[in-house]
């Protein structure tokens, strides 16, 4: 079966950037062929969406670390950054435009930028309590004094 602890950040952008640039670039085709409408922008949207995918990914995936946990979310938020950026660079170079030409979409990055460290702030928080929980002994409640 498939083991979920072994699916690395690296592995998880890994995939995330090969289907991020498979998508720009059929789009881009799509729009050369006019089978599409010549939109650069759908480009950015489609970086976007990648950014944002790979942001629910990893946090989901996330939750099964069990030893090395602290690597794990350094490593995550490095390799988001990383992505996020890579994205952007293919976007650009793919749409011949700038995150600034495209209107609101620099505010899209920036709110998938910050959902990611919120979502893993979250997730992070309700993985401490969870172990917590299942360290503490609740055989018998402790008493007040």
């Amino acid at each position: 079966m498939f083991d979920l602890s072994t699916f690395t950040p690296y592995k998880q952008a890994g995939i995330i950037l090969v289907l991020g640039l498979i998508f720009m670039l059929g789009n881009k085709f799509f729009q050369t062929i006019g089978v599409s409408d010549p939109n650069p922008e759908k480009i950015w949207i489609m970086a976007a969406t990648f950014g944002l995918f790979f942001s629910v990914a990893n946090c989901v995936f996330s939750l099964n670390v069990k030893e090395g946990a602290e690597k794990y979310w350094t490593q995550s938020m490095l390799v988001f950054i990383a992505t996020m950026a890579i994205l952007t660079g293919l976007a650009f170079l793919i749409s011949g435009m700038n995150v600034h030409q495209t209107g609101p979409f620099q505010w899209i990055f920036l709110v998938v930028i910050i959902s990611y460290f919120v979502f893993s702030t979250i997730i992070r928080m309700m993985k401490g309590i969870v172990d917590f929980a299942q360290k503490e002994e609740w055989n018998q409640p402790n008493k007040r004094k």
